[in-house]
């Protein structure tokens, strides 16, 4: 378990399931985060699901702390499907804790040390994006991701990762899934984002109209040498 300084001042501490995982005062707080996070969900379902069940051959975990009080939380999960490692990702944070910028470094760190650990296996992040603001937190730093205005969509990952998913009538693409949840959002927040000219939040509300109806955006990013390229030069134009 290691423990840094996030800029924003919030403490965090991180945690490897095969080392040391979470104590029961930890779960029953993260419990709390994920109940004030998401609607129609229950919290202890929910964390068995993601952090306790049996599949993933490892996950990774940043908690943040305010004080001493966790405000919210980064779960990656690592699961070994057939020829390649999937990816998946939860997090979720107290309304006044919600920045984009708090989970990329974490998620994108732990993705590439995955794929350094074994690189002849080809490692995707795929899962589903409840809200524009997460989509665009990612986006807007990563350097190939899909679905992307200006990236070609490769339809039979979207078909192997998300069969079961809706296809949506702005990519021709199955990157829709119902997901019967949805992030707490006030009805202030949703219009910000209908009148949002920012380009990641306008494209999401393309591709996935009812993100405040339970549907999700099913997201996939490949982790690579070129990924690790081109990321690195959009952090750098970020700067």
């Amino acid at each position: 378990m290691a423990e840094v300084n996030n800029p924003m001042t919030l403490r965090t501490k991180e945690y490897t399931q095969t080392k040391q995982w979470v104590s029961d005062t930890e779960r029953q707080a993260i419990q709390s985060v994920i109940q004030s996070s998401f609607a129609n969900v229950d919290s202890a379902e929910y964390f068995a699901k993601y952090f306790d069940s049996p599949g993933p051959f490892q996950r990774r975990l940043r908690l943040y702390f305010e004080g001493e009080f966790i405000v919210g939380y980064c779960l990656l999960t690592f699961t070994d499907e057939s020829a390649s490692t999937i990816i998946r990702a939860s997090a979720g944070f107290y309304p006044d804790y919600r920045k984009g910028g708090n989970t990329f470094q974490f998620s994108i760190t732990e993705s590439f040390k995955c794929w350094l650990r074994r690189p002849w296996r080809k490692l995707y992040y795929a899962d589903t994006m409840l809200s524009p603001a997460m989509y665009r937190a990612i986006a807007k730093r990563t350097g190939i991701i899909w679905p992307h205005p200006n990236r070609a969509m490769p339809h039979d990952l979207f078909e192997r990762f998300n069969p079961a998913g809706d296809v949506s009538p702005a990519t021709a693409s199955r990157c829709l899934v119902s997901v019967n949840r949805t992030s707490k959002y006030t009805a202030d927040e949703l219009e910000a984002f209908k009148a949002s000219e920012k380009a990641e939040i306008q494209y999401y509300q393309q591709l996935n109209p009812d993100f405040h109806k339970g549907t999700a955006l099913f997201v996939i990013i490949p982790v690579h040498f070129r990924q690790l390229l081109v990321t690195a030069f959009k952090q750098f134009r970020l700067q």
